[in-house]
């Protein structure tokens, strides 16, 4: 074998070779590509930023991609949701959502957050079971399809303060509310009280009384 043939087969084994590395850097430049527009979705609680004791159920998107035509569904045993008071009608599909962009978020009031660890007419102080959400979403292009379940608990949230218990702005209306039936009864004291009239002469030995007239001016 002369010294053509074996430049012969270096080069063309240089070639085999760098035509397996140019395969393997467009997949490599592929998968970031993908990786690059994916959208993943997560749900989660977080308690209301307004601070008013409500808890929110959030739906973000921690991907690297817009998501787009996103849908939410609460799966579980449909008395768990009508046995406490939810502000959130739990019993329907809803969507599509047109787009959560990366790094953004919705949040949905779910429900006050003491309400949880009571049920509807009882004295027990159950909280609510865990249930499952289900999202479903694609990339932008519609393309994709993906869903995923999150489990969610009320239970880690019991200890935290205006959760369990009322938070104060609520304790603060009740109180005012309390206020107002007490003026309300006193109103109608004052009222009764001012329609009894004193009829004393001097040579009455006691106070003498007599009701007026109770119709309204």
């Amino acid at each position: 074998m002369g010294l053509d043939d074996i430049a012969t087969i270096l080069s063309g084994f240089s070639t085999v070779v760098i035509a397996i590395l140019t395969v393997f850097l467009w997949r490599e430049n592929w998968l970031l590509r993908k990786a690059g527009s994916e959208p993943n979705l997560v749900a989660y609680f977080e308690p209301h930023p307004d601070g008013t004791g409500g808890l929110n159920i959030s739906i973000a998107n921690v991907g690297t991609g817009p998501a787009r035509n996103v849908y939410f569904q609460f799966l579980g045993e449909s008395e768990h949701f009508t046995r406490y008071n939810l502000t959130l009608d739990c019993t329907t599909k809803r969507g599509p959502i047109t787009l959560i962009p990366q790094g953004e978020k919705i949040s949905i009031l779910f429900a006050i957050g003491f309400q949880l660890f009571k049920p509807k007419d009882s004295d027990s102080k159950e909280p609510m079971p865990p249930f499952n959400v289900r999202l479903e979403w694609t990339s932008l292009n519609g393309a994709n399809a993906k869903y995923e379940d999150y489990l969610l608990d009320v239970k880690p949230y019991a200890d935290l303060p205006g959760l369990i218990n009322k938070p104060y702005l609520l304790k603060i209306v009740d109180s005012i509310d309390g206020v107002g039936k007490s003026v309300g009864k006193l109103n109608q004291d004052v009222r009764n009280l001012s329609n009894q009239i004193e009829a004393n002469s001097l040579e009455n030995p006691v106070v003498k009384k007599v009701k007026g007239n109770d119709e309204s001016i």
